[in-house]
């Protein structure tokens, strides 16, 4: 759910009465959108410091569960909002488990009881960044400053605006990236060195296999690392060994992938 970039439509205002700060920010705290601001800026904030204390286990440890339980809220807004009160039947379950949402509020919940992995952080610091600049953006400067009262508010609205433009899909494209190409191999590793369950690796391939569906960024990933590792298997300087183990992998990936796209057929979002 990246945010919005659209203009803000603050300027032209100066007929409509503003009303007293005290008003303006008790409706924007008042509000089930300011909690989920709070949830992405806590996001940023403890997982920046989770990366700045990570020389210290037991303070970073901490960091990074605040750094989650700012996700976990962030996105449970989200889906009250887009879902209603949690019903328990099959049609419910069935539009949760379809809502690219949810599978992140999932893996969020498994990340949160797991053991620290930094890189695990990096996609929701990256949508909680962009969301929490854009929300500052469009709600919180505007109730501090409105725009028919100040001159700064339209160019700093500008500069954000311009920021989020310029960044916001290298960003994305750099997360669809490190969701493929690094966690995924990450947790699969961990399993020998202990960092990640035997669990993990195949949740977060489900999960990989949704986004999948749902992302062109992340298809771009998948068929940027097959193109390489097909080019590493049918190279003839790569050792036997290691090009029949690129070609079993490849071709059980691929499997998996084909079932759970056929399982999604007919089920396409949008």
């Amino acid at each position: 759910m990246p945010p919005s970039t659209s203009a803000s439509s603050g300027a032209g205002t100066s007929a409509t009465p503003v009303a007293p700060l005290g008003a303006r920010l008790s409706k924007l705290v008042l509000s089930a959108q300011f909690v989920w601001f709070l949830g992405h800026l806590v996001t940023v904030i403890q997982a920046t410091l989770y990366i700045l204390s990570m020389w210290n286990s037991a303070k970073s440890a901490r960091n990074y569960s605040k750094a989650y339980y700012g996700i976990i809220l962030s996105y449970g807004i989200i889906m009250y909002k887009a879902h209603g009160i949690p019903q328990f039947n099959s049609v419910y379950f069935q539009r949760l488990m379809r809502d690219e949402n949810s599978q992140y509020f999932l893996l969020a919940l498994l990340w949160c009881t797991s053991k620290p992995l930094a890189v695990t952080l990096l996609p929701y610091f990256v949508f909680s960044l962009f969301h929490s600049v854009n929300y500052f953006r469009s709600e919180i400067l505007p109730a501090l400053l409105p725009p028919s009262t100040s001159t700064v508010t339209p160019r700093l609205q500008e500069l954000i605006l311009k920021f989020v433009k310029e960044y916001q899909s290298r960003a994305l494209r750099v997360v669809a990236y490190a969701e493929v190409w690094v966690i995924l191999p990450v947790l699969t590793i961990g399993i020998l060195f202990g960092w990640s369950s035997l669990l993990s690796p195949i949740f977060y391939a489900r999960f990989l296999m949704f986004r999948y569906f749902m992302s062109p960024m992340t298809k771009a990933a998948f068929a940027d690392m097959r193109f390489r590792l097909d080019g590493l298997a049918d190279n003839p300087s790569t050792h036997e060994g290691v090009r029949k183990v690129l070609k079993k992998a490849i071709e059980v990936v691929s499997r998996f992938g084909d079932e759970n796209l056929r399982a999604a057929a007919g089920e396409e979002p949008r």
